[in-house]
């Protein structure tokens, strides 16, 4: 019985972290299209573009808070060290959750308004943003993966 309970929960965390992953692929996608653009000019296209990325870089970082945090917070996961680790992460990456919803503010607002000058800066910004992001995440997908004894 405690087996199968914990064989569902494996399988529960491997699902979280399955969709965090293809959330997090779509996000570096819809980055790499974004800076594509470059050297940038507002447009209708630039606008489209741009406003799927910001609201697909809080998607994803909201799958790390609602899906991956509230999985570890409601005891689902009992392993110590996972929590350990995902605890002295989550300072970090309440920071960095909220700099991509700052940079979302920004850029998807009236982008009518937005300085394309600053857009590049911004976006490189953003992009050590994610890859920080990424690092912090995957310290606890490594330690949610890995099985005591294995």
């Amino acid at each position: 019985m405690a087996d199968t309970i914990t064989q569902e929960r494996r399988v529960q965390s491997r699902s979280i972290i399955e969709s965090l992953i293809d959330s997090r692929t779509d996000t570096l996608a819809q980055y790499k299209d974004v800076m594509s653009y470059k050297p940038f000019e507002m447009n209708d296209t630039l606008k489209e573009v741009l406003e799927d990325f910001c609201e697909s870089m809080v998607d994803y970082s909201a799958k790390a808070h609602f899906n991956l945090y509230n999985y570890l917070e409601n005891n689902t996961e009992r392993r110590q060290s996972v929590i350990k680790i995902a605890d002295s992460i989550y300072p970090e990456l309440v920071d960095n959750t909220q700099q991509i919803l700052d940079f979302h503010d920004k850029y998807n607002s009236d982008v009518n308004t937005l300085d394309c000058e600053k857009l590049e800066e911004y976006l490189n910004s953003v992009g050590e943003i994610l890859a920080d992001r990424i690092n912090l995440e995957d310290d606890v997908i490594s330690a949610l993966l890995y099985v005591d004894g294995a």
